[in-house]
């Protein structure tokens, strides 16, 4: 390893050490994350099951075809919780839109075009 590299890893470690690096609690168990990590389902096609919306429009190899002009397959979440994003401009019942704007990730074609196509739904 080259004396930059050695020197790098040296004041990484030392940085560590000297901000306590990752801590444990009290009790010895490992430090938990803040928030839970959403589980996102991936689909072919377009269009989520029921009980989920779409959060992702995207371009698949696992899907067959190709992406030209139009995605092929969507990332899902389930319709829970006060409020979610969701693609598209509706909100599935008993959620209503509270905002809407346009997204990159919410765009069934390539490449995006401008509009609204992101919706804000809440309870």
């Amino acid at each position: 390893m080259s004396r930059l590299g050695l020197f790098l890893v040296g004041a990484l470690a030392l940085g560590l050490t000297a901000c306590g690096g990752p801590e444990q609690a009290e009790d010895g168990t490992e430090p938990q994350m803040a928030s839970a990590q959403q589980e996102l389902t991936q689909y072919c096609g377009l269009n989520c099951p029921s009980g989920q919306h779409p959060t992702t429009y995207l371009c698949s190899s696992s899907c067959g075809s190709f992406c030209t002009n139009t995605n092929n397959a969507v990332q899902c979440d389930t319709n829970a919780g006060s409020s979610f994003t969701s693609c598209g401009t509706t909100c599935p019942s008993p959620y209503h839109v509270t905002s809407t704007y346009g997204s990159y990730n919410c765009s069934k074609t390539i490449p995006y075009l401008s509009g609204n196509n992101t919706v804000i739904c809440s309870l």
